[in-house]
């Protein structure tokens, strides 16, 4: 065997392998004899959703995301295989949201039911360009509504700021109730004015119980 024959035999077996591991290892397909369904879902925005990314159908893993693309108006489809069959009603609900708080993505399907509240829904015969929704990163709007608000957060923060410094100073009438003792001076004479009181009421407790007797007996 010549030398190119033999590279030509390497150049197979590499490819020959390397199409294997990506059946095997990515897709997971070349030994699976499950049977899958198709279909589509059109999400205003994907964030981050992947190819391999997880469908759960009512909590429940049912597939996985095979292809996304980008459409002329804008809007995004997402193509998915299932490998769980379950119909599928006009009441049902897709949404796109973070698998955990880590990060991740993952989309969840509720088939919706065949009546609500006597309401009846009809079946859904085709799979193809359903309508998703996508729940945003909560870190991400955080940061979103932090930018947007960030000259009014510097203010703000400004004005904690010069108010803490008020206090520490003893200006403005908040700063004498914290920093002077009279209130709590105050407060204590109040609370001996109340317990005074309660002794009295307890001293003469005995006095009035006489009199309201002796009026009684007569």
């Amino acid at each position: 065997m010549t030398k190119f024959n033999e590279f030509i035999v390497g150049v197979v077996f590499f490819l020959a392998m390397g199409i294997l591991g990506y059946y095997t290892i990515v897709r997971g397909e070349l030994f699976d004899t499950r049977e899958f369904v198709y279909g589509t879902i059109i999400f205003e925005d994907v964030e981050g959703l992947a190819i391999g990314d997880k469908t759960l159908v009512n909590g429940v893993e049912s597939g996985t995301v095979t292809a996304i693309e980008l459409m002329a108006d804008g809007k995004v489809i997402v193509s998915f295989k299932l490998f769980r069959f379950f119909n599928l009603y006009e009441n049902y609900k897709i949404i796109l949201k973070n698998q955990s708080a880590l990060g991740g993505r993952i989309i969840l399907i509720n088939p919706g039911a065949a009546e609500v509240n006597g309401e009846v829904f009809e079946t859904v015969d085709s799979l193809k360009n359903l309508t998703g929704i996508t729940i945003g990163d909560p870190l991400t709007k955080i940061s979103e509504v932090i930018d947007e608000n960030r000259e009014d957060l510097r203010t703000a923060i400004k004005n904690i700021s010069e108010f803490s410094a008020k206090i520490n100073k003893g200006e403005g009438t908040i700063a004498k109730l914290v920093n002077e003792d009279t209130l709590h001076k105050d407060a204590d004479q109040l609370i001996k004015e109340l317990r005074d009181t309660v002794e009295d009421s307890r001293e003469q407790a005995p006095v009035t119980s006489f009199i309201r007797a002796a009026l009684t007996a007569f």
